[in-house]
């Protein structure tokens, strides 16, 4: 099972096109984002496992030679975080796991090449007249690239042409085929704004990814403020 907790942030109001005092503006969505992160990781640790390590959680948090973290008194309990401008996930499996959530915006046109596999492009470049699905396919196949590569633990070492995905273009929980037997993937549009994709490894090459295996709770409003005043 694929278990994935979610809790939207308010995003920046844009003013002319540039962001009013963008330094404090942008430590302060980090910082903000890197909390929300670590709330999840608490709400899941003890729904999940019975684990109440509340805010001291970061106390028992390490990271790996490229910095994926894991927990150094339960080695066993595989997560993952990501967080981007108004949305933050952390996810649980059996497996070791990777997660990335992309708001969906303007296209990253340099790294095209060395991000993308040529049928990768060739897909990718088949939406080019249309602007918003341009967008959404880029960042469906960018946040699986990442989820992959933070599954594995390598981080940006990794050569991301040298494995590739083929994602469909419906916007409902799907899952997605990799060159890499040894991965399962799947992906979601949310609010039709954010994509989020998760990677895990599978238990046997033939394993199917289906909905069934994913349950993904969103934080409300109401549950911010409870863990806030915890």
């Amino acid at each position: 099972m694929i278990h994935i907790y979610i809790m939207y942030l308010p995003i920046a109001e844009e003013n002319g096109g540039r962001r009013t005092g963008q330094k404090h503006r942008t430590e302060q969505k980090h910082r903000m984002e890197h909390e929300a992160g670590t709330k999840l990781l608490a709400v899941g640790l003890r729904e999940r496992y019975g684990l109440e390590l509340k805010t001291s959680v970061e106390a028992g948090l390490s990271s790996g030679q490229h910095g994926k973290p894991y927990l150094r008194d339960y080695p066993g309990i595989y997560f993952n975080i990501s967080h981007c401008e108004g949305l933050v996930a952390c996810a649980f499996s059996d497996t070791e796991t990777g997660v990335d959530v992309e708001r969906i915006r303007e296209v990253k046109e340099k790294v095209i090449p060395k991000v993308f596999d040529r049928a990768e492009q060739e897909l990718l470049f088949s939406y080019k007249a249309e602007k918003e699905k341009y967008e959404e396919i880029f960042y469906r196949f960018w946040t699986l690239k990442e989820s992959y590569v933070k599954r594995s633990g390598q981080g940006m070492t990794a050569k991301l042409t040298d494995f590739a995905f083929q994602p469909e273009s419906d916007p409902g929980w799907t899952e997605v085929p990799c060159t890499d037997e040894k991965v399962g993937a799947m992906q979601c549009k949310l609010k039709e704004k954010w994509i989020l994709s998760v990677c895990v490894e599978k238990l046997q090459a033939d394993e199917r990814m289906t909905t069934e295996i994913i349950v993904i709770r969103e934080i409300t409003t109401k549950e911010k403020e409870w863990m806030e005043h915890e």
